[in-house]
């Protein structure tokens, strides 16, 4: 399936929202999820503000794994910057 969306891309911001509250909000029916909000950065940051704290954490270390993998995609990147001059 499609890897876990990124919460510092802009473009992809309400699609993470609507991921991480269908992953970690309990929910039946679309109305449990977003509710009175119009859109789903608002119902997301209304969730994080009662959020237990060891799913805020899971959600960081989520972030974290991209991160990783830019710093490794920029470390290849410079390698093979360095190996061709």
């Amino acid at each position: 399936g499609p890897s876990l969306l990124r919460h510092d891309h802009l473009e992809v911001r309400e699609r993470y929202c609507w991921m991480m509250l269908i992953l970690f909000k309990p929910w039946t029916t679309i109305n449990d999820l977003c509710g009175m909000f119009e859109t789903w950065l608002a119902a997301f940051e209304n969730f994080s503000m009662d959020c237990l704290l060891n799913k805020i954490f899971i959600m960081k270390h989520m972030q974290i794994l991209h991160e990783c993998k830019d710093s490794r995609d920029d470390h290849f990147t410079n390698c093979h910057q360095c190996s061709s001059n």
